[in-house]
């Protein structure tokens, strides 16, 4: 894996972000097949498109590496949330992110507006790309309202992309009858896949390449094999167990973290009972998800120098 950028920044930044940064994407195998998949969608005029995969394997980073590598004149949205009750708040959301008047019009109003919004920009040839995050909450009323904002345009141009990121229950909920209108639209389905134990390893160390930190904090061989296996190939887990476990690392006055700092993170995380003990039921646990308090654990490095 080769970190997407050609050089650490001056100022490093932080490895293991929380939220998702395009400035540390690492282009893995899966990743880079969907965001290829996303940009060839977009030049061969689908209206369409679905990236799918499990929870914390990296779809919004990828999607905001794919509008970041457009061209500066296409017109870009970007809905974090599609938990929409109606189609008026699907198209106020529009309207807001476009920075276009929304409040007090009726449902045809707004879309009239989000009609005339998309067609004035076809003329310069500038397809708008919509991409809504959590896609899989979408009814069929919302999912039919973007079939027919997709078939805005012309017999050479269309008016919209639209991108749903989504879990894989999206594309389960595709096959019933009532979504067979929208299901016929999308022609392009990417997803994503947890990475292989080699493919996690190199995620990790290009992350803290690509932060610039690597000179500056690490980990050693041993807690980055911990990681693999406890991450079992989630890019959001293994981040926070390494960002966890350099935590821990520098609580102790440590520069790279060791296995004691990546078990404590495994503990925190509730992947390993806390006193060393029988390792818990592994499960993927979101960023927001409560933590206990860390261990009192010090790591090898921080103990061989109060030896010395």
């Amino acid at each position: 894996m080769t970190p997407a950028r050609s050089g650490p920044p001056t100022r490093p930044l932080r490895p293991f972000r929380p939220t998702p940064d395009t400035r540390l994407y690492c282009p893995t195998p899966t990743h880079d097949a969907a965001l290829a998949g996303l940009r060839d969608a977009f030049a061969a005029g689908e209206s369409v498109a679905l990236l799918d995969g499990d929870a914390g394997l990296g779809k919004t980073v990828t999607v905001l590496k794919f509008l970041e590598g457009l061209e500066a004149g296409v017109p870009r949205l970007f809905l974090p949330s599609a938990r929409f009750a109606r189609p008026a708040e699907l198209l106020q959301s529009i309207l807001f992110d476009a920075d276009l008047p929304y409040q007090n019009l009726s449902e045809h109003e707004l879309r009239l507006a989000v009609t005339d919004l998309l067609l004035k920009r076809l003329p310069s040839g500038a397809t708008t790309v919509l991409v809504l995050d959590e896609a899989q909450t979408l009814s069929p009323e919302l999912l039919e309202e973007l079939r027919l904002l997709g078939n805005l345009g012309t017999h050479s141009a269309r008016a919209l992309f639209v991108v749903l990121v989504a879990w894989p229950t999206l594309r389960e909920r595709l096959t019933k009858p009532e979504f067979h209108a929208f299901g016929q639209r999308l022609g392009a389905r990417f997803a994503l896949e947890a990475l292989s134990e080699e493919e996690s390893e190199e995620l990790l160390l290009a992350q803290l390449t690509l932060s610039g930190d690597r000179k500056h904090r690490s980990l050693d061989a041993e807690a980055l094999s911990l990681a693999v296996a406890a991450g079992r190939g989630v890019p959001r887990l293994l981040n926070q167990l390494a960002a966890g476990a350099l935590a821990v690392a520098s609580s102790a006055g440590a520069t790279v973290a060791d296995a004691e700092a990546m078990m404590a993170a495994m503990a925190q995380l509730g992947l390993v009972a806390e006193d060393g003990g029988d390792e818990l039921p592994m499960q993927t646990v979101p960023f927001d998800a409560p933590k206990r308090a860390a261990p009192a654990a010090e790591s090898r490095a921080a103990k061989r120098r109060k030896a010395a």
